[in-house]
């Protein structure tokens, strides 16, 4: 048997000015949004996957604001596959197979078989802050995400930010 272990993310030099940003982002006043809702579904069917979400990373949380295939919830930043992404802003963060990487196979998610595949593009806002992710997992690997698919998520992401669309 094989002992593995989990590191979380490291910690962006910004942090505390990055917290602040998604604070005032309005995002975590957006929870179970039908347009937020609409891009998860879109991200979970362009890349095939099972679960696909909007995740915040804030302070030592995750918060899913948004899903397609699973729930939202609050879950401990350490644990937080999607707070590696937040890491490295300007790229795409995907591991075609966690288990393979070797970084994540402790991870609670890994170990139950949720996660396989992960891929996260950041929600990047004006002052370039990251403040979390539109993210897509599967329980079965697969290649990473070509040219096309990788644009296209990022392209996801990107909406995330847009004004929500007043129904009056």
């Amino acid at each position: 048997m094989s002992v593995t272990f989990y590191s979380p993310a490291p910690i962006p030099p910004d942090d505390h000015a990055r917290n602040q940003a998604v604070r005032a982002s309005g995002l975590l006043d957006r929870i179970d949004d039908p347009q937020l809702n609409a891009l998860a579904k879109t991200a979970r069917k362009l890349v095939n996957g099972d679960w696909a979400g909007v995740a915040l990373i804030v302070d030592d949380l995750q918060i899913v604001v948004a899903s397609s295939g699973g729930q939202l919830g609050r879950y401990e930043r350490a644990r937080s596959i999607s707070a590696h992404a937040v890491v490295t802003p300007d790229r795409l963060f995907c591991v075609p197979d966690v288990i393979a990487d070797g970084t994540f196979g402790s991870n609670p998610f890994v170990r139950v078989g949720l996660i396989r595949f992960f891929v996260a593009a950041p929600i990047i806002d004006a002052a370039g802050y990251a403040l979390g992710v539109l993210c897509v997992s599967s329980r079965n690997t697969r290649a990473a995400l070509n040219d096309a698919e990788a644009a296209a998520l990022r392209s996801l992401a990107a909406r995330v930010l847009e004004p929500t669309v007043d129904a009056s």
